[in-house]
């Protein structure tokens, strides 16, 4: 039977691969020397953006049977409030990459590493869901 709490666990998987894959097309960008890896990673990070409003929004309907946004903090020990927060870190870093037209060119070092704690991040949030659903 459909359900539209259980919609979220269909959603959340593109952003967390889009997202990851976005930094994976930097680093082989900037290992490989191919420019074109980085127009890939702006392009999945434009799709990782907007299928986190996704997750984000089926999230909160999907939290009506858990309940544990009630409580968002510490952000640290909450599902919600890490992914919240690591979506938003991923706006920011794709309109940073936007204003200074990252498009082709290899972005600094800074943005880089941010990049890749960023992923650590939301993997950490998305390990923290699998157990909030049940599945470890």
């Amino acid at each position: 039977m459909f359900s539209l709490d259980h919609l979220h666990n269909q959603v959340i998987h593109f952003p967390i691969a889009l997202f990851a894959v976005s930094v994976l097309f930097d680093f082989i960008g900037v290992f490989s020397g191919n420019n074109k890896m980085y127009s890939a990673a702006l392009y999945t990070l434009i799709f990782g953006a907007l299928s986190s409003a996704a997750a984000v929004l089926s999230g909160f309907i999907a939290d009506q049977a858990y309940g544990h946004m009630a409580e968002p903090f510490p952000i640290f020990s909450t599902h919600g409030s890490i992914q919240i927060t690591v979506s938003l870190i991923f706006v920011g870093l794709l309109v940073w990459r936007y204003l200074r037209d990252w498009t082709i060119a290899k972005p600094p070092s800074l943005y880089l590493i941010m990049s890749f704690i960023a992923v650590l991040i939301l993997f950490y949030g998305a390990h923290l869901g699998a157990g909030l659903a049940g599945r470890y």
